[in-house]
């Protein structure tokens, strides 16, 4: 049922309104991800006009990738509807659409409901505006192993393609794929230096302890290392404290997800950390 409605929804809004090129780009965050581990894919938005609302179509080596789910929490999106919300949200997927070939479509419409506001999303350039999640194969012959999940038109049925609608009209924007690369590295949670699997006041004392106090050393300095500068110190601590009271930014990847260092092996290490396991 749930499929019937997503194929009826874009029907309709493909028969209502034209399909037309655009300039805009929706791009995939490039990523690095540990065999076996879970993956937190980021597609972004670069539009010159405001937009109604898109769909967006990935597809992907079914032999690597497993699809999860797809969402828009707490991304650039959400912040700049506010607010306003995404009032129509519905995903699509297909394990093996084509022999090897995973894909999976959503489709957001930001102004769905009476009463009707008008709501777009302004022009801007790098929007996170939805999230794939992926399980890995565990297969640690993939470490060192690079490959692309790619915006794909033409796909389903009925055939799906990545528009953004602007004015009523649905455009083709420019499309480009992430690369997804494997490492062997301990998947984390950056800012959790003291391993206890969440961000609090405890990781910013556990810290503290370290550098003034002769406690321990993290066992994950990757994780310890809350503002990725590529060292521990007292500004960690600051920037996990700004974070967790003052409404600072949070930490970058891996986070809010356990995940791999984006840095691979040209990152700090992390010996053992236990709360991702």
């Amino acid at each position: 049922m749930r499929d019937l409605i997503f194929s009826a929804t874009l029907a309709i809004a493909l028969l209502f309104t034209g399909l037309i090129s655009g300039q805009d780009l929706m791009h995939v965050d490039d990523a690095v991800a540990i065999p076996g581990a879970q993956l937190d894919l980021i597609v972004r938005l670069d539009n010159s006009i405001g937009v109604q609302g898109f769909q967006c179509a990935l597809s992907w080596d079914s032999s690597i990738f497993t699809f999860d789910s797809v969402d828009t929490a707490g991304l650039d999106i959400e912040l700049l509807l506010a607010p306003y919300m995404v009032e129509f949200f519905t995903s699509i997927n297909n394990d093996e659409i084509e022999p090897g070939i995973g894909w999976a479509a959503c489709a957001a419409i930001f102004d769905f409901s009476p009463p009707f506001g008008g709501q777009t999303l302004a022009p801007g350039f790098n929007t996170s505006i939805t999230r794939f999640h992926f399980q890995t194969a565990a297969d640690n012959a993939l470490v060192g192993y690079c490959t692309t999940i790619q915006p794909a038109n033409n796909l389903g049925q009925p055939v799906i393609h990545n528009i953004l609608t602007i004015d009523g009209v649905s455009s083709m924007p420019d499309l480009q794929g992430g690369e997804v690369c494997f490492v062997n590295s301990s998947p984390f949670l950056r800012g959790d230096a003291n391993d206890d699997g969440s961000l609090n006041l405890a990781d910013a004392i556990s810290l503290i302890s370290y550098i003034f106090g002769g406690g321990s050393e993290p066992q994950c300095r990757s994780a310890a290392n809350a503002n990725s500068d590529y060292t521990v110190d007292i500004g960690d601590v600051i920037f996990l404290i700004n974070h967790q009271f003052l409404a600072g930014p949070p930490p970058g990847a891996p986070y809010p997800n356990c995940g791999a260092d984006p840095a691979g092996e040209a990152g700090i290490g992390c010996e053992s950390y236990e709360s991702c396991l």
